[in-house]
């Protein structure tokens, strides 16, 4: 059982006995109170347990398949479904697909990539650093923190953390407020 699977089993378990406790402290047993309390702490330790066990299965990518993803998300040949397909909630970036080619068509010596260390935070995300060279020339190198996010078996890129690419580059749009 992984560290993090047990400390909520142990909080779950602690939750229930404090809720026993306060019930029979103040002398009244209300039992349907305490099963419903011992259901819900249940439930909320099968949820923890398939959660860890479906991010257990799933192999952690390095900085260079991380890269690739990012890239392939600004590939013109890849249709507009999968492309939104690798970022969270990708559909509201939909509108903003033309702008992009824009951008990279406005900025075609810019060199970007996302470079290690990859970090698993063991809660379902990545953190890796991005950098960008808006044109290329090696003089006005940004980098910003990049958190990939684990949905549907899937990384896909942290849509605030999208915005903030699409910032750092001074770029803006609707998707991103």
């Amino acid at each position: 059982m992984s560290s993090t699977l047990f400390a909520r089993a142990a909080a779950a378990t602690a939750c229930l006995t404090a809720l026993v406790a306060v019930s029979a402290c103040a002398g009244t047993s209300d039992e349907a109170s305490v099963d419903a309390a011992r259901s819900s702490a249940n439930a909320s330790l099968a949820s923890s347990v398939a959660i860890s066990a479906s991010k257990a299965n799933v192999p952690l990518p390095n900085a260079q398949q991380l890269d690739a993803q990012i890239k392939q998300a600004l590939d013109p040949n890849l249709p507009d479904v999968e492309r939104t397909d690798l970022i969270e909630d990708g559909a509201a970036f939909s509108d903003a697909i033309p702008d992009m080619y824009r951008a990279l068509r406005d900025n075609p010596h810019a060199v970007y990539g996302v470079v290690d260390p990859v970090f698993d935070n063991r809660d379902g995300t990545l953190t890796a650093t991005m950098r960008l060279d808006k044109d290329g020339s090696g003089t006005n190198v940004r980098t910003t923190i990049v958190h990939f996010v684990l949905l549907d078996g899937k990384w896909k890129i942290s849509r605030t953390d999208l915005c903030g690419i699409l910032r750092s580059a001074d770029y803006r749009t609707a998707a991103c407020g």
